[in-house]
């Protein structure tokens, strides 16, 4: 049986030294403040590496003199011009940190494709190149020219295969007034 008296005090168990408290309380936030250094070394550094692989290129078209005559691909049906095909430059620029290998250029929207000539070009950061692209337009739904969608097979520098595509497509306006012509029957 437990005797309580009433007349004394409840026991107070020891305070815990003053110090001993501080020095778990700091320990705790060296430990955090190490742990979130960490975290963010890692994840700025995984940030960084996937900076340096990232693709990117511009694609602009090229106008260009006039040739006389229809150009060669096209399709006259009943004295119409059908479909035209016109080989245009195009000026590729590697905005991305690393060099690239531009393979092929491909893209299309109904009534219009564009095909880029399969060739190797290493174009350094910064740097531009010119190709030659086929650019096939129905005369009745391919007009007029404007933004494509397209998607460039490049190769990294790091012997990686992958796919670029601008933002806003390309804009093949250049190209309209030279389409628009031999639809016509005009050149």
């Amino acid at each position: 049986m437990n005797v309580i008296d009433l007349d004394r005090p409840a026991a107070v168990p020891p305070a815990r030294n003053r110090k001993s408290q501080l020095l778990i309380a700091s320990a705790l936030v060296i430990g955090v403040v190490m742990g979130a250094a960490v975290t963010y070394g890692w994840s700025a550094r995984r940030w960084a590496e996937a900076q340096e692989r990232q693709v990117s290129v511009f694609v602009f078209a090229e106008a260009s003199q006039f040739l006389d005559g229809l150009p060669a691909g096209s399709v006259v049906i009943d004295g119409r011009v059908a479909t035209v095909t016109l080989t245009r430059r195009v000026t590729l620029v590697n905005a991305g940190p690393m060099p690239i290998n531009i393979r092929d250029l491909s893209g299309s929207r109904p009534g219009v494709s564009v095909r880029g000539v399969d060739k190797q070009r290493w174009v350094a950061p910064g740097a531009t190149t010119q190709a030659d692209a086929d650019v096939q337009v129905d005369c009745v739904h391919g007009l007029p020219l404007g933004r494509l969608p397209v998607t460039l097979s490049v190769q990294t520098s790091d012997d990686e295969d992958r796919e670029a595509r601008p933002r806003d497509g390309f804009d093949s306006t250049p190209w309209s007034e030279r389409a628009e012509a031999a639809c016509a029957g005009e050149v």
